[in-house]
Order: C-alpha cells, then sequence, then structure tokens
C-alpha cells in the first residue's frame, strides 16, 4: 500500500470518528434538553415529600435559607464539613435542612433532617444517594431511618459510642447520614 492510501485512509477515519462525534454530542445534547425539565420537576417532587416526611405539618414551609447565609454554607461537625442546601420552616414547629453530607461510601447523600424548636429531630429522608444497592442504599430505609426520632445533640453510629445502630456493612453511610444530621441540628442552634 502506497504512503498516500495510507494517509487518505487515515483522513477517512479521522472524518468519520469526527461525524460519529458530533452525531453523539448532538443526540446527548438533544437527550438532556428533553430530560432537564422532568427532571427538576421530579426532585421538586421528591424535596417536597421529603419534607412532609421529615416534619409534618399543616401550612406550607418557608424558605429560610438566606438567614442562614453563606457562599457555600457549610457546617463543620464532627470534624467534616458539611454542606447546606436548603433550610425551611416549618410553621411553628421547627426547621427542616437539606444538607448534602459529603462522605457517603459511593459519593455525597443529599438528605434532609427536622429538627423541632428543642433540638430534637423528627424525622430524616434520603433524596439522592450514589451508595451500593443493598447496603448503604438501605439507608433509604424508614424503618432504619425511625431510629432518628427524638434524638438530639451530637448523633452518631453505636459502634463510635453514640446512638445509632449502624447498617450492617455499611457504616461509613450511617456515618454520613449522622454528619447531615449534626449540621441540620447545628443549623438550627443557629437559628432557634
Amino acid at each position: 500500500m502506497s504512503e498516500a492510501k495510507k494517509q487518505s485512509s487515515m483522513a477517512s477515519l479521522v472524518i468519520v470518528l469526527a461525524v460519529i462525534c458530533l452525531v453523539s454530542a448532538a443526540i446527548l445534547g438533544l437527550i438532556n434538553q428533553v430530560t432537564v425539565g422532568p427532571i427538576a420537576a421530579n426532585t421538586e417532587k421528591t424535596v417536597q415529600e421529603s419534607l412532609r416526611t421529615v416534619m409534618p405539618i399543616d401550612g406550607d414551609y418557608e424558605d429560610v435559607t438566606d438567614q442562614y447565609s453563606g457562599d457555600p454554607v457549610t457546617v463543620d461537625v464532627t470534624g467534616v464539613s458539611v454542606p447546606v442546601k436548603a433550610v425551611y420552616k416549618a410553621a411553628d414547629e421547627g426547621y427542616v435542612v437539606e444538607t448534602m453530607s459529603p462522605n457517603g461510601f459511593g459519593g455525597a447523600l443529599d438528605m434532609m433532617a427536622g429538627v423541632d424548636n428543642d433540638g430534637n429531630v423528627t424525622g430524616i429522608a434520603i433524596i439522592s444517594h450514589a451508595e451500593t444497592s443493598g447496603l448503604g442504599s438501605k439507608s433509604t430505609d424508614p424503618e432504619w431511618q425511625a431510629q432518628f426520632k427524638g434524638v438530639n445533640g451530637t448523633i452518631g453510629v453505636t459502634k463510635d459510642g453514640y446512638q445509632i445502630n449502624a447498617i450492617t456493612g455499611s457504616t461509613i453511610t450511617s456515618r454520613a447520614v449522622c454528619d447531615g444530621v449534626n449540621a441540620a441540628i447545628a443549623v438550627v442552634e443557629t437559628l432557634g
């Protein structure tokens, strides 16, 4: 095969590859445009359901995130810096705090914790996570989450001398949830 034919063949391959990349990028862009609205609506629905789960009230929740300001807002608890995504006032009952606990086994856990005016946890909800199926994903189990109700002060797993029973085989995820709850309690203390 001559050198000219090799270069021509190579150029053809490059052009074909470039066209495939452009078509793929265009399809991905189109899919993103089509799904961005439904994903945002689904996320908002999940947030609203989580608010009602962690602190049920009659009426609406008031977004008071601006009262706990900073960019990005973080709370340092038990040696971990936990970003605060949103803070909602739940009528006269207390607050619901959405955090992004950064240290889950599979990554960050987007979660909410309700904290009443006395500093007691009223409930927790996991909004999204990337934890291992069958292990860390058990953090979404209502039975496991129920042990947080009524606790206050610094929260942690029993393995570390605290009151929360860790998920079997998933202590890292359990600690991350506790960090998120501790951050929520710290936020409410500053607002209370």
